[in-house]
């Protein structure tokens, strides 16, 4: 059985307390642990905490003007054997990097500017194993707030719970897209009306012609039906006079 190491929270939520998730947030890591494997963009208290929680887990980050990197690499909570530091600009490493296998846990922490978050996401979601977790703090920041509202609609992922103002997502489903499944994202179930109303328009209009275009040649085969009917009487009775 896992045991968590008393005061974990609160000495991890201690380092660089500016800057740090809320100690709820960071319990809320901890319940869910262990983990195999976890990644994390941006590095702080998160990162000692989740040195504890998983067997592997890596960090990308920057050094920064605090010396972040620096600093944890010292602190006597951190189980340095157990992270791996990837330093440099998240737009530039993830690309580059060679993920070893699935992720049970995914911290979205890293740099906050549009569309950095996204690309992230972008990166690191299909590496998340099915039953993993998600996690994007300061979703106050409406550039991540944005993230937030898509993933809130995406059938792949469940919210389980917002504490204080980091998200707790679970897998719950691998969808493939394909090059380019759009349509297949709860975001897109509806389009932006203000931009597409003519297209509906047209839509309705085509279906309206074509019911009326199939209930027109209904009628007149219907009409050709009478006439053949009636000419035939018409023989008939023509026919059975001759025989008389």
């Amino acid at each position: 059985m896992w045991m968590q190491e008393p005061d974990l929270v609160s000495r991890a939520s201690g380092f660089h307390p500016w800057d740090a998730m809320a100690p709820a947030a960071l319990a809320g890591i901890l319940r869910r642990g262990p983990f195999r494997s976890s990644v994390e963009t941006g590095c702080g208290g998160s990162t000692i905490v989740l040195s504890h929680a998983s067997d592997r887990h890596t960090a990308f980050a920057i050094e920064g003007k605090d010396r972040t990197i620096a600093e944890l690499r010292k602190h006597g909570d951190l189980l340095g054997e157990r992270v791996t530091f990837v330093e440099g600009e998240t737009k530039d490493t993830l690309p580059r990097y060679e993920f070893c296998g699935e992720v049970d846990l995914a911290l979205l922490d890293g740099p906050h500017a549009y569309p950095l978050p996204q690309v992230e996401l972008a990166y690191i979601f299909p590496w998340l194993g099915l039953g993993g977790w998600l996690v994007v703090d300061d979703i106050q920041i409406p550039s991540v707030h944005e993230m937030f509202l898509f993933l809130r609609q995406e059938p792949s992922v469940t919210l389980e719970e917002v504490v204080v103002r980091t998200a707790f997502f679970r897998r719950t489903a691998a969808i493939d897209l394909g090059p380019d499944g759009w349509e297949l994202q709860g975001i897109n179930r509806r389009t932006v009306f203000r931009y597409s109303w003519r297209d509906q328009l047209r839509k309705l209009l085509g279906r309206g012609n074509q019911a009326r275009n199939a209930g027109g040649g209904s009628s007149a085969r219907h009409s050709g039906s009478e006439e053949v009917g009636r000419g035939s009487g018409r023989r008939n009775r023509l026919g059975r006079r001759n025989w008389r």
